[in-house]
């Protein structure tokens, strides 16, 4: 910047580097009321010019303090200045200062841009308080955690948007003591939602007897929801496995252990207690098969696809289940065709084998399963029908989770491992398609497998 003085232009020196660091320190709005001050003694110098001496030293004085001022935000000058300097040594000076200004709010908007466009690309919900709480500045996503309050967040206390005691002691500890501080939050609401939270004091150099001072605290906020629903089903699945394993190796201790001590058993004895082993050791290698599978299925992974028959899947999971289908007194028909989808041939033969002995498993003696292969547009649909016992409808939003059992007696009776359904839904998702269930208490029960890439 050049200040025009009586026909006159003054060259610009170079800023120093002591007075950019401090520029960078004091933030943007710093160069807003030093150049007010600095406009009005150029502009008051100017005048004292030719206005007589007694005035220009009164602005001499004016524009020294100016420039004293000046250092303390630092501004280096490279003359000495006081009271008493010449004026021309005054006007450079003030000049040098008026561009280390301008030098210092270029520099000053081009963080705030920076800064601007990190916050933007944050994941996490950012709030800024003062030592008050109150609060000074947030991102977008930050806005998206509390949408009611989202006009006018900037200003509002932070018990407005936590609302939680325990926030509030966490707060007051990190402003106090300087200590970054951590905390998990349930949010009331019908949804139930979790909170992280991350308190960051902003220090602000040290009190007396070396007291942390805080000039505010950020504050970053995650939405754990699902994090925490992750580690719950986790819990879950371990209790499940556990309880699952436990069952059939304490039948096989006993049994084993009955062998071993008792020395007058018949041969049919003995053979009816290794039949009991033999049992339960099947039901445990289901159940670790099946795991193996589900944890087949929810790893990332890229298989490549190929064409499938869904006919030649359908005929193949019939004539196996045909045994069991006699075992039960039930009718198992199959309708099929030649559609073919693009897939994993062994992943959709399970998943609908696991379909189609579920219905038989819940159908009684005298009923009918049907298993039929059809399309809907580009969908193609594998449906498995029954007239069983049917699933009352408090049962079907929990149903393909893992270790879920309508009835968990029938279930045992006949094998089951409790992750069928939930390999179902895991092959269908998979195939870039989905699981439909549709069932009337007493009159049966409809699988609907929908796959798409239907051709033929």
């Amino acid at each position: 910047m050049s200040l025009r003085q009586g026909g006159d232009r003054r060259r610009v020196p170079a800023v120093s580097s002591q007075g950019a660091r401090a520029g960078r320190r004091l933030g943007p709005w710093m160069p807003l009321w030093v150049l007010v001050v600095v406009a009005a003694a150029v502009g008051g110098w100017a005048a004292g010019r030719r206005s007589g001496r007694r005035a220009r030293s009164a602005l001499g004085r004016a524009a020294a303090g100016v420039l004293a001022r000046a250092g303390a935000i630092g501004f280096s000058a490279a003359s000495a200045v006081d009271e008493f300097a010449p004026p021309d040594v005054l006007e450079v000076e003030l000049d040098r200062f008026g561009t280390w200004l301008q030098a210092q709010w270029r520099r000053s908007e081009e963080e705030r841009r920076r800064l601007s466009a990190v916050l933007a690309g944050l994941t996490e919900g950012i709030v800024l308080l003062d030592p008050h709480g109150r609060v000074l500045l947030v991102n977008d996503v930050a806005r998206g955690f509390w949408p009611r309050l989202a006009p006018g967040l900037q200003g509002r206390h932070q018990v407005e948007l936590f609302q939680d005691a325990r926030c509030d002691r966490l707060l007051a500890h990190a402003l106090a003591r300087g200590e970054a501080q951590q905390a998990d939050l349930e949010r009331p609401g019908p949804k139930g939602r979790w909170w992280r939270l991350h308190i960051v004091p902003i220090p602000a150099g040290e009190g007396e007897a070396g007291a942390a001072l805080t000039a505010g605290a950020l504050v970053i906020v995650q939405d754990i929801t699902e994090q925490r629903a992750t580690e719950q089903m986790r819990r879950d699945f371990v209790a499940n496995v556990s309880h699952e394993l436990q069952t059939p190796l304490t039948s096989v201790r006993g049994y084993a252990e009955t062998l071993l001590d008792e020395d007058d058993l018949d041969p049919a004895e003995i053979r009816r207690f290794s039949g009991y082993i033999l049992k339960e050791s099947e039901r445990m290698a289901a159940l670790v098969r099946d795991l193996l599978a589900l944890a087949q299925l929810e790893a990332p992974r890229w298989v490549p696809a190929e064409p499938v028959s869904l006919g030649e899947v359908a005929r193949d999971v019939v004539a196996a289940q045909m045994p069991f289908a006699a075992e039960r007194g039930v009718a198992l028909e199959l309708e099929a065709g030649t559609l073919q989808v693009p897939g994993r041939p062994d992943e959709l033969r399970r998943a609908l084998e696991n379909l189609v002995r579920n219905a038989l498993a819940y159908t009684p003696g005298g009923g009918r399963v049907r298993v039929r292969v059809g399309r809907l547009g580009p969908e193609a649909r594998l449906q498995v029908i029954d007239t069983g016992i049917g699933i009352s409808a408090e049962h079907l939003p929990r149903l393909f989770e893992r270790f879920y059992r309508v009835d968990r007696g029938r279930s045992r009776e006949t094998g089951g491992t409790g992750l069928g359904l939930a390999i179902v839904k895991h092959t269908a998702e998979g195939h870039g398609g989905r699981v439909e269930v549709d069932s009337v208490p007493g009159e049966g029960t409809t699988f609907t497998l929908v796959l798409p890439g239907a051709s033929g």
